[in-house]
């Protein structure tokens, strides 16, 4: 079962038709109570559903473009060996037909246990050593790698004169971000040259998005969010990306805590090696991102609520952009360990 859609505004409402269809589909016990929404990012949703009798909360994702059932089953799978070697995640529930996709007043929905937690800091307590042993389990699961597929699920890099291009449509919009995003052009495309195509021979399956927005912290115990990206990847180019979203700020490295996170990686298992190669490994995501968003900003065919957001991501994202001298003290501090 597929279920695609174009891209669109949310369609959930927190009404009673909603709350009685998401509770009949999934074939939920305990009456509902309330249904809102707690989160949002640029494909999807998340909305709060809470029960009653027993009384329990589950966590309702949207997917503003729609979803592959048998893609969610693979995901399913492999967190449930991540789980079973003992990473905490949410689990996935199943609609009455069997189903982890369903149309739901509209949209298309998938449902979840719900943490009550509040993300981490990078450098709290715990924290890096956390990310450290968690990606060393991911490599080593050792989940099947579908070798016929693609290779690696990294976006192609964005043409060079895109980001220019972009810049020149954004004054005639009226979008802020289009002065930082021509006087960052030349940089973008330099990052874009950097990257190298990943070794079809190291890959792993992984979950490709192990940030800190995607884990809460719920009774002192680390839970890890959003699997929806999992599959084939090079281990260094993960780790190295990690280090990069959870050990770099305002474009400064925290070696303290990336070599707690790296010491922790050994300590695990975990086998990946940072070069020149694996250190730009996150760039692809970041650029075609980033493209992305700024397309939807200028996109008058989509509702203004996803231009907006769109606009508010582009500009925060263009507010702090990569630095290539950040990438090479990842390499640097990868060689030591």
């Amino acid at each position: 079962m597929s279920v695609t859609k174009k891209p669109r505004a949310p369609l959930l409402e927190a009404g009673e038709g909603a709350l009685r269809e998401l509770v009949e589909v999934f074939w939920l016990e305990g009456g509902p109570r309330q249904l809102g929404p707690v989160a949002r990012g640029g494909q999807g949703q998340v909305w709060r559903l809470d029960l009653e009798e027993p009384r329990r909360s589950l966590a309702v994702k949207e997917l503003f473009a729609g979803g592959d059932e048998q893609r969610i089953a693979i995901e399913n799978g492999y967190r449930d060996l991540a789980v079973a070697a003992g990473i905490r995640a949410p689990a996935n529930l199943r609609t009455v037909d069997g189903c982890y996709l369903a149309e739901v007043a509209g949209a298309v929905v998938r449902v979840s246990t719900w943490v009550d937690g509040s993300e981490p800091r990078p450098d709290e307590s715990g924290a890096p050593e956390w990310l450290g042993r968690t990606l060393a389990t991911l490599h080593t699961l050792g989940h099947p790698v579908d070798h016929s597929g693609p290779t690696s699920t990294d976006p192609p890099i964005p043409d060079p004169g895109i980001w220019l291009e972009l810049a020149e449509q954004g004054p005639a919009a009226g979008r802020p971000w289009a002065s930082a995003l021509a006087r960052a052009a030349p940089a973008l495309s330099g990052l874009g040259a950097a990257v190298q195509p990943a070794d079809a021979n190291r890959m792993v399956v992984s979950h490709h998005d192990v940030q800190p927005s995607n884990v809460l912290v719920e009774t002192g115990e680390f839970v890890l969010l959003d699997w929806d990206g999992v599959g084939p990847i090079d281990p260094g180019r993960e780790l190295a990306s990690r280090l990069y979203t959870w050990h770099v700020h305002e474009n400064r490295l925290d070696k303290d805590a990336a070599r707690r996170t790296l010491r922790a990686y050994r300590a695990a298992g975990g086998h990946a090696v940072i070069g020149e190669a694996e250190a730009y490994g996150g760039i692809p995501d970041a650029l075609a991102y980033l493209k992305g968003q700024a397309q939807a900003s200028l996109d008058t065919s989509l509702p203004a609520a996803m231009r907006e957001h769109s606009t508010r991501e582009t500009s925060e994202l263009l507010a702090d952009p990569p630095q290539p001298e950040i990438f090479q003290a990842i390499v640097e501090l990868g060689r030591t360990m």
